[in-house]
C-alpha cells in the first residue's frame, strides 16, 4: 500500500505541531495524500499563525487552537500525535474505548515505509553531534558506490523529529533498500518496541535515561537479527550484562582513542568519543578512512550543544540549550569542568525524572549553580537547596543568570547553560532560550 492509498480521504487528528514547527512538514505531506488533515493544539492561533498560514495554502481546511476537544476525536479514522502529547492524555480516553488507532510519526512511518537499513541513533545526550558526523560520510559512501558502479542508486536519509523536515514526509521519496538514520527520542524508545522496531545498527551515544524503559535500555534491541549490530562505549556494553540481555548483533566497543592523533580532529574529548562513534559505523557501510577523515576536519561543533560563545575578562561561556535531561546537564559538566571552576545554570519544566545523580555530582563539579524559573525548577527547588558545597542561586530571567554567573565567576571559570530541564514560559522552545543565553552573553 502506498502512503497515498493509506491517506486518501481518511479523516486524520493531527495533535500538536510540535514546539516549534516540527510536525508542519508531516502536515503538509497527509494534505498533499489526500488526508482530511485536522489540527489540534492547545496553543493560541496567534502563537501558531505562520505555520496555520503555511498549512492553509496547502489546503489544511480545519484547525482547533487552546484546546482538544475530546468528542470531535470520536469521529477521526486515526490519530497522530506530537511527542509532547503522551498516550494517557484523558482527551484520548474515548479514542482508546472506540479502538480508534493512535500513532506517533514514528511508529506509523515504519508501518508504511518499504524495508529499509535503519540506523537508530540513542541516548539521553548526544544523538544530534553523531548523526552530523556520520550523514555526509554514509552520503559519500552511498554518492561513491554509485560514481563507481554505475548502476544502484541507494540513498540516505535523515529522519530528526527536532529538525522541521518531518519524519512521515520521507515516505514521498524513500524506497526500498534505502538508508534511514533516525535520531530515536527517549520518549520513542517504547514505542519502537511496541511496533517491534529494531535498528539494524543502534548506536548508544549515551545511557537512556530510566523514564525511557521499562526493565531494560535494551529491550529496543531485542527484534535485532545475527547480521545487525551494536555499537557503543565499553560502559554501555559492559551494562547489557547487569541487564541480562543476550544480544544477538555483533557488538562494537569504541573509545576516543580509535581517532588517530594525525586526523587533525579539533573536537573536545566527549567529540572524540562521539567521533569514535560515527567511525564505527561508517565501516559497516565501507566508508574509507580518508574520507571519515576529511569529514572530520572539517566538522564544526553544533549551536546550543556545548558551544562555546565568548570569553569575557577570563570567564567562558558556554551555551548548552539543547539539554533537557539530568544526564545531558552531567555530560556537559564533566566535559567541561576542571577544578570546580564552573557555574551552571540550571532550570525549566517539568519532565518528571530523577536529578538525584545529577545532584550528587554537582559539588565536584561546580562551584555556583544559578536557578532559572520553570515547573521543574520549582519542583526539585527543595533538593536543590541541600546540595552541599555549592552555592545556590536564583534568577528570574536568562538575563539575570548570565549577570550573577558574571559577579560570581573567577578569572579561568566556565559558565554552562545547561538547563537540564525543557523549555517552557518566556522561553518556547529550546532553540529560542538557547539564542536568548548566546545574544546576552555577546551583549557582554
Amino acid at each position: 500500500m502506498t502512503s497515498r492509498d493509506y491517506f486518501k480521504g481518511k479523516r486524520v487528528a493531527l495533535i500538536g505541531l510540535g514546539p516549534h514547527g516540527e510536525m508542519v512538514e508531516d502536515a503538509k505531506f497527509m494534505i498533499k495524500q489526500g488526508a482530511l488533515l485536522s489540527i489540534y493544539d492547545l496553543r493560541s492561533e496567534a502563537r501558531l499563525k505562520s505555520h496555520l498560514v503555511f498549512l492553509r495554502s496547502v489546503g489544511l481546511a480545519n484547525y482547533i487552537c487552546g484546546s482538544i476537544p475530546a468528542d470531535d476525536l470520536l469521529d477521526m479514522d486515526i490519530i497522530i500525535l506530537s511527542h509532547e502529547y503522551p498516550r494517557d492524555s484523558t482527551f484520548l480516553k474515548g479514542i482508546k474505548e472506540k479502538k480508534i488507532p493512535i500513532e506517533y510519526p514514528e511508529t506509523l512511518f515504519f508501518k508504511l515505509a518499504p524495508p529499509v537499513t535503519l540506523v537508530g541513533v540513542m541516548g539521553s545526550c548526544g544523538k544530534a553531534t553523531v548523526i552530523s558526523m556520520l550523514v555526509p560520510m554514509i552520503e559519500e559512501a552511498c554518492a561513491s558506490a554509485m560514481r563507481m558502479n554505475g548502476e544502484g542508486n541507494q540513498q540516505c536519509f535523515v529522519a530528526d523529529p527536532e529538525s522541521g523536515e518531518g519524519v512521515l514526509a520521507h515516505l514521498k521519496k524513500i524506497k526500498n533498500g534505502d538508508i534511514l538514520i533516525m535520531r530515536i527520542e527517549e520518549r520513542m524508545v517504547r514505542e519502537l518496541e511496541s511496533v517491534r522496531i529494531s535498528p539494524h545498527v543502534a548506536i548508544y551515544v549515551s545511557p537512556l535515561s530510566k523514564f525511557s524503559y521499562d526493565e531494560s535500555p535494551f529491550n529496543i534491541l531485542k527484534h535485532q537479527t545475527y547480521n545487525n549490530f551494536i555499537i557503543a562505549s565499553d560502559e554501555i556494553i559492559d551494562s547489557t550484562r547487569l541487564y541480562k540481555f543476550q544480544s544477538k548483533a555483533k557488538m562494537l566497543r569504541t573509545k576516543a582513542a580509535l581517532i588517530p592523533v594525525f586526523w587533525e580532529f579539533t573536537g573536545k574529548s566527549h567529540d572524540r568519543e562521539n567521533a569514535a562513534l560515527a567511525l564505527q559505523a561508517s565501516k559497516l557501510f565501507k566508508v574509507e578512512d580518508e574520507t571519515v577523515q576529511r569529514i572530520l576536519k572539517d566538522w564544526k561543533p553544533l549551536k546550543g550543544r556545548l558551544e562555546f560563545v565568548k570569553k569575557v575578562k577570563g570567564i567562558e561561556f558556554y551555551n548548552d540549550s539543547t539539554s533537557t535531561t539530568p544526564n545531558s546537564t552531567i555530560a556537559g559538566i564533566i566535559s567541561l569542568s576542571e577544578n570546580r571552576d564552573t557555574i551552571l545554570i540550571l532550570g525549566g519544566t517539568d519532565g518528571d525524572l530523577d536529578y538525584r545523580e545529577l545532584y550528587a555530582i554537582l559539588p565536584q563539579y561546580t562551584h555556583t549553580v544559578i536557578l532559572l524559573p520553570g515547573s521543574g525548577t520549582m519542583k526539585e527547588r527543595g533538593a536543590m537547596q541541600k546540595i552541599d558545597h555549592a552555592k545556590i542561586l536564583s534568577a528570574p530571567s536568562i538575563e539575570e543568570a548570565v549577570r550573577l554567573a558574571r559577579e560570581n565567576a573567577r578569572v579561568n571559570d566556565k559558565v554552562l547553560f545547561s538547563p537540564g530541564f525543557d523549555a517552557g514560559g518566556f522561553d518556547v522552545s529550546r532553540k529560542e532560550r538557547g539564542e536568548r543565553f548566546v545574544r546576552v552573553v555577546r551583549g557582554l
